[in-house]
């Protein structure tokens, strides 16, 4: 079947936007992590130090336009995309957007803390709202007919290629990643050649995107396939994350001496004294980033309840065909669906005992200063 087929003619004028500008702008994506650019930054002009470059606003206006004429071409079909699906795409992007482009980043080579909510925007925000919106079928669908027959096709149909992406979003590999992408970066003498070298910085804020994009993916994986991490091991995989979170925010959070000293050569903004500085960077590791993790906890809950629901009707359970001997209203209440569902709800009821402490220990720090 050609791909046209796949979309009402009425839908084709959005076809006018200019394919060799998708393409090309495509191809400078990579170029969005060089994010840097904090020397000779004046106080005075930092909230207005917005870094519009064509690098990387064009290549993100580019997606949101393909993403845009895929769901203006698949708008016709019997089941569209929700609005609240293109609002966690836009959402993405913006904290992408925000992570590179505006006055966070300038900042962020001079404040520990303005860097910490880069990444947090860069690493858990922005994936984790793009991955939920689940693009991948309006992004192909918006792409050029050529672009998607000569290139998205066969790499779709490369044995190796999509064995590649399996083992780096295998849940082991995908956790490990991710959480190498934020303990590594953080080591001091690193954390502070980042600062000082541009392509040090690139890399950590690509292999940072990278990670994050990888590790959501698994997470939010809605395959119902034996293949598919199980949704158990996806929530004491988020549970790994927040104890990791917790452990390296509250060492930077209680450390006496001040590590990361590249912030010092051009000199910290707003007369923030250094370990101030550091301890607050560390408060953005320990509380939002937890955080997120635990809005995550939630939805892979909610996620696990509806596959359940979904394998119920089709008449199985987790090992297979349900049995049917005791009539549907006894095989409902013993069905482990309904056993998911109250386990679901004590996964919630702790990740939510987790959030309290977080939020608590938190702000018994901040009362400590």
């Amino acid at each position: 079947m050609r791909p046209d087929a796949l979309f009402p003619a009425k839908t084709r004028p959005f076809r006018r936007l200019p394919d060799g500008l998708i393409l090309a702008a495509a191809l400078l994506l990579p170029a969005s992590a060089w994010a840097h650019g904090g020397e000779g930054l004046l106080e005075a002009d930092a909230w207005s130090a917005w870094s519009l470059t064509p690098e990387i606003s064009g290549p993100i206006l580019v997606l949101l336009a393909i993403y845009i004429r895929g769901a203006v071409r698949r708008r016709a079909v019997s089941q569209p995309v929700s609005t609240a699906r293109h609002a966690l795409f836009a959402g993405g992007m913006l904290a992408l957007f925000l992570s590179l482009q505006s006055p966070i980043d300038p900042m962020g080579e001079r404040l520990f803390l303005a860097h910490q909510i880069q990444h947090l925007l860069l690493r858990m925000l922005g994936p984790m709202l793009v991955v939920l919106a689940h693009p991948q079928g309006l992004l192909i669908a918006g792409l050029p007919e050529a672009l998607r027959g000569r290139l998205v096709a066969p790499v779709l149909a490369n044995g190796a290629i999509l064995g590649l992406y399996r083992r780096l979003t295998g849940p082991v590999t995908a956790f490990l990643l991710f959480l190498l992408s934020l303990y590594v970066w953080q080591i001091p003498p690193v954390h502070n050649a980042a600062l000082l070298d541009p392509v040090i910085h690139w890399a950590m804020h690509l292999t940072m995107l990278a990670a994050g994009f990888l590790f959501f993916a698994m997470i939010f994986d809605r395959r119902d396939l034996p293949s598919a991490p199980p949704h158990f091991l996806r929530i004491v995989l988020l549970f790994a994350a927040i104890l990791s979170n917790i452990l390296l925010g509250a060492i930077t959070v209680f450390k006496t001496s001040v590590l990361y000293t590249a912030y010092d050569i051009e000199g910290r903004l707003f007369g923030i004294a250094p370990l101030t500085d550091e301890t607050a960077g560390g408060f953005i590791l320990w509380v939002p980033a937890s955080m997120m993790a635990i809005i995550a906890v939630i939805i892979v809950i909610h996620d696990w309840n509806l596959t359940e629901k979904k394998r119920l009707r089709r008449g199985y359970d987790i090992a297979g065909p349900a049995a049917a001997a005791g009539g549907p209203d006894q095989a409902d209440r013993g069905h482990p669906a309904e056993v998911n569902k109250r386990l679901g709800l004590l996964l919630g009821l702790g990740a939510l005992t987790l959030f309290g402490l977080i939020i608590g220990t938190g702000v018994f720090v901040v009362s400590l200063d």
